[in-house]
């Protein structure tokens, strides 16, 4: 039994445990490396069809997908983001012939502990292998460790995907670093930064509550003097959610698209930001 792991897409909050898992399930677990090939979807989206196409070639049982919403539904979340929405729907019309999917919570928690038993009844027919399988990966049923923060004075917001990919990190680094700024990034958990996002705007997809919750909380810490919102490139839907949020802003920010040229939009905002009050 062959079953194909996915990076990205939040996969930093639920591959640990799920691959540990099926390993000791005894099921071979496939991954592939990350390519962009020429399509248009924003870059996300590119990887994790390169990463689809080699799977599908190297003949996978099944693809592991995660529940990036957690079971909730809405027709106005995620900008009408398709890739947001529903993941394995849409990957279905864009991608013929995937493999069964084994959807899976984008988080691991005890919560996972049932499905994890269902996947594991699915692949291997065994109810003893699946209970001392759980034993042996129920430890890593946790939240990840923080990825590393320097502290900046620019806060920096994009949907969670984007955020938790060390490379989309490293970016906006190296974007920042000729002016002599440096990135704050949100580093509050999950569940902390949704409860913010219902004290700016009310929504429904955890995603939008969670990049809704980092708009709020690096506007109201002292240290962040300016803001940058990110946003997917060739991903309309999102900015229209980021603009609501901005309107709301006193500190300077700009919308930025992932792929343009930065330069200008950051000149702007370290000007507005060095202003007497400014921030």
């Amino acid at each position: 039994m062959r079953v194909g792991l996915l990076e990205g897409f939040l996969s930093r909050r639920y591959l640990g445990f799920w691959e540990a898992y099926l390993r000791a399930l005894g099921v071979e677990v496939v991954r592939a490396p990350k390519t962009r090939p020429a399509l248009p979807f924003c870059r996300p989206v590119q990887e994790l069809l390169g990463q689809l196409e080699a799977l599908k070639a190297q003949g996978v049982d099944y693809l592991l997908l995660p529940d990036l919403q957690g079971g909730v539904e809405s027709e106005r979340g995620g900008g009408g983001c398709p890739w947001l929405l529903d993941l394995e729907a849409t990957l279905l019309r864009y991608f013929p012939g995937l493999p069964p999917v084994l959807k899976v919570p984008a988080e691991a928690s005890e919560r996972v502990l049932g499905r994890a038993g269902e996947v594991g009844q699915i692949l291997t027919q065994n109810p003893m292998l699946v209970g001392r399988a759980l034993d042996r990966a129920r430890s890593l049923l946790k939240p990840p460790s923080p990825l590393g923060n320097p502290q900046g004075s620019v806060g920096v917001a994009a949907q969670p995907y984007l955020l938790e990919d060390e490379a989309f990190r490293e970016e906006v680094m190296e974007a920042l670093r000729p002016l002599g700024l440096l990135p704050y990034f949100p580093d509050l958990p999950p569940e902390r930064l949704r409860e913010e996002g219902d004290r700016l705007l009310p929504m429904d997809l955890p995603t939008d509550r969670e990049l809704l919750g980092m708009v709020h909380y690096l506007a109201r810490l002292g240290r962040v003097k300016g803001l940058l919102l990110v946003v997917s490139y060739e991903c309309p839907p999102i900015p229209g959610l980021l603009r609501k949020a901005a309107r709301r802003l006193s500190k300077p920010h700009r919308l930025l698209t992932l792929g343009e040229d930065w330069k200008e939009a950051l000149e702007g905002l370290k000007r507005e930001m060095e202003r007497p009050g400014g921030a």
